[in-house]
Formats: C-alpha cells, structure tokens, sequence
C-alpha cells in the first residue's frame, strides 16, 4: 500500500512538472502584438484595400488550442490577422482560407465562426462579457458591447472590425487580446485555431497581450489621407 502511494504521488508530480513545463515554454508574459496608430482609419468595408493593411503586421492564427499544439498551415485552413488604431478605435483585418465554408445554419456551434476576446481592462481574462462570436458573414447582428463594426468580403475570406475604446486606445496602453477561428466539418466543430503562444489552449483563462504603438511614418500620412478621401466617396 506505501508503494502504491508513494508511487501515485511521484506520477502526480511528474505530471504535474510537466504541465508546468508546458505552460510557461513561451509565457503569456513574452507574446504580444503591437498594433500601430495610424494617420487614417481604414474604412470598415470587409476588403483589406486599405493602404494602412499594407503597413501593419501580419501575425498567423496557428495555435490549435484544442489541443495546445502548433497548427500546420493546410488546405483545411490558413488565417491571418493585423491590427491598428486611431481615435480610440481598435481596428482589426483577418484572412482566412478554410476548404469548407459553413455557413447560416440554425446553430452557432453548426457554423465556421470567428472567437474573439478584447479585454480593454486587462485582468478579466476570458470573460462572456468581453467575448464576441462572429459567424462568416454575419454583420450587424453581431454587434454588441464595444464591437462598433464588423463587414466581410471575398465570400467570406476576409473580415474588418472595429472596437470602440475610448481613451483606452492610447499610447503605451495595454488590453487582452485573442482571436480565434472555429473551423467547422460536415456540422461538427472539427479545429480551433487561435493566434496564442506555444502551448496555449482553450482552457487557459489568460488573454496575450495587445499594445497600442505610436510611430506613424510622415511619408505614408498624404497618400492614406487621399485614399480615405476616395473611399468615403463610394
């Protein structure tokens, strides 16, 4: 009976160690995206035209969190995401390339949707209020707390969205941020793909960081100022 228990207590703290191990490989503390302020607001319109996409970093959504590994990019699904602000709006602009759309169905769970988490207070973590569910091509219904905008384009392949923070969105600021993709098959919930450091998984409570940055480039101001200009007019 000591043996088994003595035994029973090496196996909890071995997997235990190494639970340990996995979550803090590359911590929350070390991952972060840095969304830049920029001169002009892109125009929420769905296609990622804006010269200010052209700017912006791109960061993949490639961390399975269903089971905490890297997700290997494939035909069964790509995506990738940037970010910017300007006057206390939060912009965002995903692509996506998934093999098999599905879409306007009667349940969230039956359809490919977007998960997003934006925490502007920073410790909420992974709260329902600060949670937003956005099936491929629902707009205005999916409106809801700081959520101001959301359009698709390219049947669905590419997504702008806009968050109202106020005074939030400001330099240096930081919020908890996470996007992720629930990749639905044949009516079932087969992948979620998340933007989230190695290891992360869906039971994490935690949110990685977003920063607002400050350094727009002079020479790009005139022509992002003339391409608003044009938009506006259609």
């Amino acid at each position: 009976m000591r043996k088994q228990f003595i035994l029973s207590i090496v196996l909890f703290l071995t997997v235990l160690s190494f639970a340990l191990a996995h979550l803090t490989d590359d911590n929350l503390e070390n991952f972060q995206y840095n969304a830049e302020l920029v001169s002009v607001a892109p125009i929420v319109d769905g296609y990622l035209d804006d010269p200010v996409w052209d700017e912006a970093l791109p960061a993949k959504i490639d961390q399975d969190i269903m089971n905490g590994r890297q997700w290997q990019e494939s035909n069964d699904f790509t995506g990738s995401f940037k970010a910017v602000w300007r006057s206390g709006f939060l912009y965002i602009a995903i692509k996506l390339r998934d093999d098999q759309i599905e879409k306007q169905q009667s349940k969230l769970f039956r359809e490919d949707h977007l998960v997003l988490h934006v925490d502007p207070q920073h410790y909420h973590g992974k709260d329902e209020f600060n949670r937003y569910e956005i099936p491929i091509g629902m707009e205005s219904s999916a409106l809801k707390g700081s959520l101001s905008a959301v359009a698709w384009g390219n049947d669905g392949q590419t997504c702008e969205l806009s968050f109202r923070l106020g005074g939030i969105a400001s330099k240096d600021s930081i919020i908890g941020f996470c996007i992720a993709y629930n990749d639905v098959d044949n009516g079932q919930i087969e992948n979620k793909i998340a933007w989230g450091p190695k290891g992360y998984t869906e039971q994490e409570f935690r949110l990685p960081d977003l920063v607002f940055n400050a350094s727009i480039n002079p020479n790009a101001q005139q022509k992002l100022i003339r391409w608003g200009q044009i938009k506006n007019l259609y």
